[in-house]
């Protein structure tokens, strides 16, 4: 057998889940079409507070944090009528320099690990030389997924080499498609994608000109630039801060010709300059935003994750980051299956939890999208709008209104990130209490289980560096006696602290997957510890 892990497609989350798996000593397989040192695509801009937990574990989020914008860049949102033109509304969020100090929409939220706008530029570098500093790893790029042949040992991945079109086969226990929306992957495990299959074309282009920067004037820089006026829907979002610009434009409502956008008018419509500017297209991309889902995640030892397995609109940045859940969730599934400490019926877990998650995940962005689509229509952008008369400020001040009140949820989704939880896993144990309810902007913290657990500090350091690679056990009160989950198969970590006051520690025992999702609370361990650990093991109940 050439590795444990087959894994298709080295974006974000093939390699996330690579890194994590081979971080476990997990022997793992990537192969790739793109060549090695291939730019990535800048699509991608938003890493979320979740992932950038995932990045602390692996030992790169200071890096990651340090790379794209400026330290004095803020990660604000503007809403105007084009970049150069007046403001709408603003959603006024920190820049890296500014990110200690109080008062932002996302100061309080509970991590040592706050959301950070770069773009997939300036991380899938970082993401891949961790890749390949680890021993276990063999990265294949030039290589093309074929097709796969399973049994009841492992998977044969059939694959040709791009360089001198050599066909040959790699043999693993399990092999995961991360290969994107087109996934070959999911087309040869036969799983169907449902929902919306075209919801609006944007053509987007990647820039290079000082020009931009100079638009602003002296106002405050912004992250993304929202656009509406009378001749172009589309956004602008900072890449570097410098000349480096993302500049995204949709097409009318109902046209399905790319080519009826004209390339270079459509962006200095966005852009609110005349046709003297100058500007160079490094890159450009025309693509459809739709909210797909597969029916399945899984068909025996062969999975997708990610764009594979899910595609929808880009609001709230959370397609990429959704997708690296997806990995971490699965690879230490499958990491605990070949370290021989968990049943393979375990793996059952993966589908069971991220499946529903994604459709609940899906439909936030979905109807974030018709909310603005409503109130930027057609009749909110008139010509006047961006006129600097008493009309044209009136109409700015309550569209502006209205956008903020829609939009601050998804620039601050703090409910998108720690809301979510797991209702119906079979490696989870309830104890009768429902989970509160959350949405895109907020959440009610919980230790319900399927919950993540609350954020707090043990001696100043976060909780996030105290659990194990596995499971931790969390005790509250010394005094109770916890031996007894010793010695049964499952990898424990115990650790004792001081309960934090707040309402949603009542319990003096708390059991904490790596991903941070709670999985059993007590005032005491069960009487029946072995069915307790052959639960958290995924052995099936008899």
């Amino acid at each position: 057998m050439n590795a444990s892990i087959i894994v298709a497609g080295a974006g974000p989350v093939g390699t996330c889940l690579a890194i994590d798996a081979a971080s476990r000593g997990v022997d793992v397989i990537v192969i790739e079409p793109r060549d090695a040192d291939a730019p990535p695509d800048a699509k991608c801009n938003t890493i979320a507070a979740r992932t950038m937990e995932t990045f602390r574990r692996f030992g790169v989020a200071d890096r990651v944090r340090a790379a794209g914008l400026p330290d004095d860049h803020p990660t604000d949102t503007v809403y105007a009528t084009s970049f150069a033109g007046p403001e709408l509304t603003r959603i006024v969020m920190p820049s890296r320099a500014e990110r200690s100090r109080p008062g932002f929409h996302d100061s309080e939220w509970p991590t040592p690990e706050p959301m950070v706008r770069e773009s997939q530029l300036w991380l899938e570098p970082i993401l891949r030389a961790k890749l390949t500093s680890l021993p276990n790893v063999r990265f294949m790029p030039r290589t093309e997924f074929v097709g796969f042949a399973q049994d009841e040992d492992g998977v044969t991945v059939h694959c040709r080499g791009l360089d001198d079109d050599h066909a040959f086969d790699l043999r693993g226990a399990y092999l995961v498609g991360c290969d994107g929306g087109s996934s070959r992957v999911r087309k040869a495990m036969g799983a169907r994608l449902d929902g919306d299959a075209e919801i609006g074309r944007t053509r987007t282009s990647l820039i290079r000109s000082e020009g931009v920067k100079a638009l602003l004037g002296d106002r405050r820089p912004a992250w993304m630039t929202w656009v509406v006026n009378d001749r172009a829907r589309g956004n602008v979002v900072a890449i570097d801060g410098e000349d480096l610009w993302l500049v995204h434009r949709a097409l009318p409502a109902g046209e399905r010709d790319f080519d009826a956008l004209d390339a270079d008018r459509s962006i200095r419509d966005v852009l609110g300059v005349g046709p003297g500017f100058r500007f160079e297209v490094v890159r450009h991309e025309d693509w459809v935003g739709r909210r797909l889902v597969a029916d399945r995640f899984r068909s025996g030892r062969v999975f997708i994750a990610g764009d594979a397995a899910h595609l929808w609109v880009p609001f709230a940045g959370y397609g990429m980051n959704a997708g690296i859940a997806d990995a971490m969730n699965l690879s230490w599934l499958l990491s605990a299956v070949v370290a021989g400490w968990a049943d393979p019926a375990i793996i059952d877990a993966y589908e069971a939890e991220r499946l529903p998650i994604t459709e609940q995940v899906s439909r936030f962005a979905m109807a974030k999208l018709e909310e603005n689509a409503k109130a930027m229509s057609e009749r909110s952008a008139p010509r006047i709008l961006s006129a600097p008369n008493v009309v044209g400020r009136a109409l700015r001040r309550r569209l502006g209104r209205k956008l903020f009140d829609i939009n601050l949820s998804q620039m601050s989704p703090e409910g998108l990130n720690f809301g979510y939880y797991y209702a119906d896993s079979p490696i989870i144990v309830g104890d009768g209490e429902a989970a509160p309810a959350y949405d895109m902007g907020s959440h009610v913290p919980s230790t319900v289980p399927g919950c993540r657990l609350p954020h707090f500090r043990i001696d100043g350091r976060s909780i996030l560096d105290h659990l194990g690679p596995d499971y931790t056990l969390i005790r509250f009160d010394g005094s109770v006696d916890v031996s007894a989950i010793e010695g049964r198969g499952l990898p424990v970590t115990v650790v004792d602290a001081e309960s934090p006051a707040h309402p949603a520690f009542r319990h003096r025992l708390i059991i904490v997957r790596a991903d941070t999702h709670v999985v059993w609370r007590g005032d005491a361990l069960p009487a029946d510890v072995g069915a307790l650990t052959d639960r958290l093991r995924g052995v099936p109940s008899v």
